[in-house]
């Protein structure tokens, strides 16, 4: 058995003893450490491209695009924000507790677990990591055993940055090193991945009363309507659905499309995805990664076989062939595994709709719901849609974008998983709200303090019908609420009068 496997506790008590210094550290400060982390990343940008590429298979311009910039983007947003989301936040008063002062302070949870997949293998490491340091813990990164490249780069990149070994640490190994890290007992676990692996970890931190985040994956859909920008629309429905061979968590699987504009419109989708370049055996310009994922391959196989034993079109092959990759489907049934289970894989499965009622209803019909695309130029309809669209996000007129917006929480409902980060969301995610009441103002007793009698009974039902109650007019309100005053401190001068000393 790997010696990390056997190394759990050791890591997570290492881990507790150096967050339990670095949460004293300021604000500020840990602001500072997190900017030397955003520079040493430039410094080391074709390093930390060149490892994304090794270990996710991916094309340059795509680890550029979709692991380096928006953790980048990320980072500076949190830099600037932090004081402002993280600092004590005071609260308004309440009138049944007069005389207090309340407010809520952002503490760390201590020792965050971060288990990340090797699709985005940099960006969905190090942007927990570092928004758990930023709130004032520390962290322990288990990324995929798929990204060796990936996790040799985030140990400099840490070192670089000046944070202590025991504080930023990079734990190496497959599902059997993940299970030993949270039976070591972490405060808080963020998990990227998919379904099976997140119930995994669901049932073990459940076990030990361990909060988790969780993103699970998604199997997103996109509405188009005849109103809508279709060149624009075709071109992201390409990009969206085969940008990384489709294997982002984000990617557009299910395409429904208005029926007046149907076929036209697939075929454009067919003739976009036609023109994507798969990678050669050296570096060049390219669309597509020259080594799709063999498993990921071999799902999508088998769920486009199912697709066409049921009525549906290929229209990216020639009838009789084998499927290529990518590959367009039409009229896909809804209860087909195209249409239901993630897919993960470029492949774009695609259906008609007759009115607004029916892409909503089609969209929302599968129990993932990470993210979501509206396409139209109506402005009231993409309200309407996106108000009762289930999911985590709903882009109106583009694709992904939503996920390296810095400004806005990431996650997803039903099987996507539960729980937010990036964004102001994201950076208190991190953290434990305490709630804080001061009592600035303050006799020798509380109205609602022992002894209970009757008085403080009739002071307490005449405080209920005043503040929630809606019998009577304004100006006999008032001479209630001064009546009501004198009782209450009527009463406790009665109290202080029977607590001296020999009566």
């Amino acid at each position: 058995m790997s010696t990390v496997v056997n190394a759990g506790e050791r890591i997570a008590g290492a881990a507790g003893a150096a967050a339990a210094a670095w949460s004293e550290v300021s604000l500020a400060s840990r602001a500072e450490r997190l900017r030397r982390l955003r520079l040493a990343i430039v410094e080391r940008l074709d390093d930390v491209a060149d490892a994304v590429r090794r270990d996710a298979g991916k094309v340059r311009a795509e680890a550029l695009l979709t692991d380096l910039l928006p953790t980048l983007e990320v980072l500076l947003y949190n830099e600037k924000n932090a004081e402002r989301v993280l600092s004590p936040e005071e609260r308004p008063g309440s009138l049944i507790f007069p005389g207090t002062r309340a407010k809520i302070r952002h503490e760390p949870w201590g020792v965050v677990l971060a288990i990340a997949p090797w699709n985005n293998p940099f960006q969905l490491s190090l942007l927990p990591a570092a928004t758990a340091l930023l709130a004032g813990n520390a962290v322990v990164i288990k990324p995929s055993e798929r990204s060796p490249a990936v996790s040799a780069v985030l140990r400099d990149l840490f070192a670089a940055a000046g944070f202590a070994p025991d504080l930023a640490q990079v734990v190496e190994g497959g599902p059997e090193a993940a299970t030993e890290l949270v039976e070591a007992g972490p405060d808080l676990v963020c998990f990227t991945g998919g379904v099976r692996g997140g119930k995994a970890v669901y049932r073990l931190c459940a076990e030990r009363m361990i909060p988790a985040i969780t993103e699970l994956g998604g199997k997103d859909a996109m509405i188009v309507f005849a109103d809508a920008d279709l060149d624009r629309a075709a071109r992201g429905a390409v990009y969206g659905a085969f940008a990384h061979d489709g294997q982002h968590c984000i990617s557009v699987e299910r395409l429904y499309v208005e029926k007046s504009i149907y076929e036209d419109f697939v075929a454009q989708v067919v003739k976009g995805a036609s023109q994507l370049r798969r990678a050669g055996g050296k570096i060049g310009d390219a669309d597509l990664s020259a080594r799709p994922d063999p498993a990921g391959e071999k799902r999508v196989r088998e769920q486009i076989e199912e697709a066409l034993g049921h009525g549906a079109r290929l229209l990216t092959s020639r009838a009789g062939e084998s499927p290529t990759l990518p590959a367009v489907l039409a009229d896909v049934p809804q209860d087909s595994a195209l249409m239901r289970e993630e897919t993960f894989g470029p492949v774009l499965a695609s259906a008609p709709f007759a009115d607004e009622d029916e892409a909503v209803r089609l969209a929302n019909g599968c129990d993932f719901g990470l993210n979501a695309s509206v396409w139209t130029a109506d402005d009231a309809r993409a309200a309407r849609v996106t108000a009762r669209m289930q999911s985590g996000c709903v882009c109106v007129n583009n694709v992904l974008v939503n996920a390296g917006h810095p400004a806005l929480p990431f996650g997803g409902v039903g099987k996507s998983g539960f729980g937010r980060y990036h964004g102001p969301e994201g950076l208190l995610a991190f953290t434990r709200s305490k709630a804080v009441v001061d009592q600035r103002k303050a006799g020798s007793s509380e109205l609602h303090w022992f002894p209970y009698d009757r008085e403080l009974e009739d002071i307490t039902e005449e405080l209920i019908r005043l503040r929630y109650g809606s019998e009577g007019g304004l100006l006999d309100k008032g001479l209630r609420w001064l009546r009501l005053a004198g009782s209450r401190s009527a009463h406790l001068r009665r109290l202080k009068e029977e607590e001296k000393p020999g009566e």
